[in-house]
């Protein structure tokens, strides 16, 4: 009995570690991109690119209307499962779904109830 207690343990303190580090910084660093949801154009070309040192850079592409990319930079942290992205004053937030897929969830609130995807996946 001690000796399955023992192994019970193991395993649950073996679960809780891969879960605490499977998204950290080394790991979720890379160029994520997609073609987000725009309400005047056919879709916002997106890129963000995370730095492992806590930047970031952004291009956002709208389709049809501009071939110059919108370039944003500044600085990200991670809470939980929300990344949040910070350039001045200004704020947005991604939900992380897996070290490949990060997806907009403004306030920190992943968006559902649609079939309109809001995910960026890594390159």
């Amino acid at each position: 009995m001690k000796r399955l207690l023992s192994v019970i343990f193991i395993i649950i303190i073996s679960i809780i570690t891969v879960l605490s580090f499977s998204c950290s910084k080394s790991t979720l660093s890379g160029t994520f991109e997609g073609i987000l949801p725009c309400a005047d154009c056919p879709g916002l070309k997106t890129l963000i690119t995370i730095n492992p040192d806590g930047t970031f850079y952004m291009e956002e592409t709208y389709l049809e209307r501009s071939d110059e990319p919108v370039i944003t930079e500044g600085e990200w942290v991670i809470n939980g499962d929300i990344i949040t992205f910070t350039t001045g004053d200004y704020e947005f937030e991604y939900k992380i779904i897996s070290e490949d897929e990060i997806r907009w969830a403004p306030d920190g609130e992943e968006i559902t109830g649609t079939d309109l995807n809001w995910s960026l996946l890594k390159k």
